[in-house]
């Protein structure tokens, strides 16, 4: 059972990496808590001074024995540009570090990141922003051959542990990756907050094969797997309903390539205390995607999490409803993020938290 599992993933990651396939983004059901992986020009949007986020997502562990996972480490910083107007203009500057990973064979994508953005006032009487910003990356990607195994190592017998004669590239390789976005955020009354914001990633369209166009061993193999354009967008709102509670309903559209997925849902916030900041989340979500099946539902989210001092803490469940769960079980995945905002101004004015 152990050998099927290994050799169906073993197929799968063969061809998204080695043919002409076009890649895709992993990605975080609370895409909220990874902001800069979301869009650049969200940096310096959290309404602190500084902020320090980890995310990590476990996925199909009941039916893998090494689950896939995906981490990511990112931190922002505002700056001031006068001390003099109410609202003054602010810039941004971030780093992010971004981890992909089939455990099984070691097939790594890694993202080192600096971000820059720039955030103009445009009224002085209540918050009124448009922002940009631009993300300039190293991406990087291996895998470790010692755990694949091909036909000729079979010695008739029991094992697989003669040599092949397989003609392998490069196991190790990176690319510079580019991406840009805007941001637009208006809170025209205490309690009241709109944001909407669009970014365009892998403009470039980098090519992801470990088989390099000048590397080749095999002058007709085919050596292109271009990583697609990604367009994200979303829309999101923060309305207070009374005076501990408050509703944020989001929506998240994600297009690369063939694929496309939405996210859609409403996170309710309740405050436990009206002179404290302490408060707990609890949000349901619908995903929803287009794939060789059609456009439909594919996974229905459970968040939940709170918010503590300078702390934000947050959990996920995806259940996929997907007709594939009808031939294998455990495609679920568990989201992990934790947040902290340091020298807060304004915790109830910027981004969605969580």
């Amino acid at each position: 059972m152990k050998f099927l599992k290994n050799l169906t993933l073993l197929l799968f990651m063969i061809i998204a990496s080695f043919s002409v396939v076009n890649s895709q983004d992993a990605h975080f059901s609370q895409f909220y808590a990874s902001p800069l992986t979301l869009n650049p020009a969200l940096a310096a949007t959290s309404g602190s001074a500084y902020r320090v986020a980890l995310n990590y997502r476990d996925q199909w562990r009941s039916a893998l024995d090494d689950p896939l996972r995906t981490f990511s480490v990112q931190g922002d910083l505002r700056y001031q540009m006068d001390e003099v107007s109410k609202r003054p203009d602010f810039a941004g500057l971030g780093f992010q570090f971004y981890s992909d990973q089939v455990t099984t064979f070691d097939l790594n994508t890694n993202q080192i990141a600096v971000i820059g953005s720039y955030h103009k006032s445009l009224s002085e009487k209540f918050d009124h922003y448009i922002g940009g910003g631009i993300k300039f990356g190293l991406l990087q990607k291996s895998i470790n051959y010692e755990d694949l195994f091909f036909e000729d190592q079979f010695n008739a017998i029991d094992a697989y542990n003669l040599s092949t004669g397989e003609l392998l590239p490069a196991n190790n390789f990176a690319v510079l990756d580019l991406e840009v976005g805007i941001n637009y955020i208006i809170e025209p009354d205490k309690g009241k907050q709109y944001m909407a914001g669009v970014s365009l990633a892998h403009f470039t369209a980098p090519n992801v094969s470990f088989y390099r166009v000048d590397e080749t061993p095999n002058p007709d193999l085919i050596r292109e797997n271009a990583l697609f354009t990604k367009i994200t967008g979303y829309l999101s709102g923060s309305f207070a309903t009374g005076q501990r509670t408050d509703v944020q309903p989001r929506l998240l559209f994600l297009s690369q390539g063939p694929h496309t997925e939405i996210n859609l849902g409403t996170n309710f916030r309740y405050s436990l205390s009206l002179k404290e900041g302490n408060k707990v989340h609890f949000g349901p979500w619908l995903r929803m995607v287009d794939n060789v099946d059609g456009f439909g539902l594919e996974s229905i989210v459970v968040a939940t999490g709170v918010e503590v001092g300078n702390f934000v803490i947050g959990l996920s469940y995806d259940h996929n409803i997907s007709d594939l769960v009808q031939d294998r079980s455990g495609l679920n995945a568990f989201e992990l993020s934790i947040t902290f905002l340091g020298d807060i101004d304004d915790y109830d004015g910027w981004c969605p938290k969580f």
